[in-house]
C-alpha cells in the first residue's frame, strides 16, 4: 500500500465514510477507489483519469486536493509516452493554425479600420463647411456675431461678477481602532504525556487565557477541534512562512498533515514537535488543573 493511499483511506475512516458512500459521491467506481487505497494505479484508465480520481476522493474525505497531488507526487502514476507524444501533436497542430487565424483577424481588423477612417474624414469635413456658412468672425471677439442680435458694449467702470471661491469641505478624520493587546502566562509550559497511536497526548501548566500559534516551514494543512472529538472549529492550509494565530477554549485537539512542517506554541511555550512523527497526527492538550481549584 502506498503512503496516497493509505492516506485517502485514513482520512476516510475518520469521517466514518464507506467505499461505497465514496463511490455514490464522486461517481468513480468501486474498484477503482479500492485500486487507489491499495497502491494499484496501474488499474486506473489512464494517467489523466488517475489524477482525476484522487483528485475527487479528497475533496470526498475533506482534504485539500491541491496539496495531496503536491505533496505525493512521487507516488502518482508517471504519464505514458503515448499520451505525451499525443499532446505534443496537439500542441503543434494549433501552433500551425495560429498564423493563419490571426493574419485572417488583422486583415479584418485594418479593413474596419480604414472604412472608419473614411466615414471620419468625410464627417469632419462636412461638419467644417457647415460652420463656416452660420458664424462670421469679428476681429476681437472670439465669438461668432449671430444674424439680427445686437451685443451691448460694456459699461466703463463696471466689473464682472466674480463668484465667490467653493468652500473646501474636510473630510472627516479616520478613527483608528487599536487592536486589544492579547496578554499570555509568561511561565507556561508544555510537557508530552502520552501516545496511542497517531495520537499524541501533551499536558500544559495552568494559564487565564489560550493563545495557539502554527508556523508553517513547508506546506500543510491543520485543523483545530474540540476536546477529544471531531467537530472541527477551524481549518486552514498555510504556505511556507504562513503563521495562524488563535483564542482557544483551555482544552483543545489539533490534527495536523505534516507534523514535520509546522512549529506549535501554546501561550509561546514551545510543543516538541520531535515526539509527533505519523502522519497526519493527532494532538491533544488539556490545561493542567491549578492548585486553587483542587480540594
Amino acid at each position: 500500500m502506498s503512503e496516497l493511499g493509505l492516506v485517502l483511506q485514513k482520512a476516510r475512516e475518520e469521517k466514518g465514510i464507506s467505499l461505497d458512500d465514496i463511490q455514490r459521491i464522486t461517481k468513480i467506481q468501486r474498484r477503482y477507489l479500492e485500486a487507489i487505497e491499495r497502491g494499484h494505479f496501474h488499474l486506473l484508465p489512464g494517467h489523466f483519469y488517475a489524477r482525476a480520481f484522487i483528485k475527487s476522493y479528497a475533496e470526498a474525505v475533506g482534504l485539500d486536493p491541491t496539496y495531496v497531488l503536491d505533496h505525493f507526487q512521487t507516488d502518482l502514476p508517471a504519464q505514458p509516452p503515448q499520451e505525451q507524444l499525443e499532446r505534443l501533436r496537439r500542441r503543434r497542430a494549433a501552433s500551425v493554425n495560429e498564423p493563419l487565424q490571426a493574419g485572417r483577424w488583422v486583415s479584418k481588423t485594418l479593413l474596419v479600420l480604414f472604412v472608419v477612417l473614411i466615414f471620419g474624414v468625410i464627417y469632419m469635413a462636412f461638419v467644417n463647411n457647415q460652420g463656416g456658412l452660420d458664424a462670421t468672425p469679428v476681429p476681437g471677439n472670439s465669438s461668432p456675431i449671430q444674424p439680427g442680435v445686437q451685443t451691448q458694449p460694456a459699461q466703463p467702470g463696471t466689473e464682472a461678477a466674480v463668484p465667490p471661491p467653493a468652500q473646501v469641505v474636510q473630510p472627516p478624520a479616520p478613527i483608528v481602532t487599536v487592536p486589544e493587546q492579547t496578554t499570555v502566562s509568561p511561565n507556561t509550559t508544555v510537557t508530552f504525556e502520552s501516545q496511542q497511536g497517531k495520537t499524541y497526548n501533551f499536558i500544559a501548566s495552568p494559564a487565564d487565557k489560550v493563545t495557539l500559534k502554527v508556523t508553517a516551514s513547508d506546506r500543510c494543512w491543520f485543523e483545530v477541534r474540540e476536546y477529544l472529538k471531531k467537530k472541527t472549529t477551524e481549518s486552514a492550509m498555510l504556505n511556507k512562512g504562513d503563521e495562524k494565530v488563535f483564542e482557544l477554549p483551555k482544552n483543545f485537539t489539533l490534527v495536523v498533515g505534516a507534523p514535520t512542517a509546522v512549529q506549535i506554541t501554546v501561550n509561546d511555550a514551545p510543543i516538541d514537535m520531535s515526539k509527533v512523527k505519523l502522519f497526519p497526527s493527532i494532538l491533544n492538550v488539556k490545561m493542567q488543573e491549578s492548585a486553587q481549584t483542587q480540594p
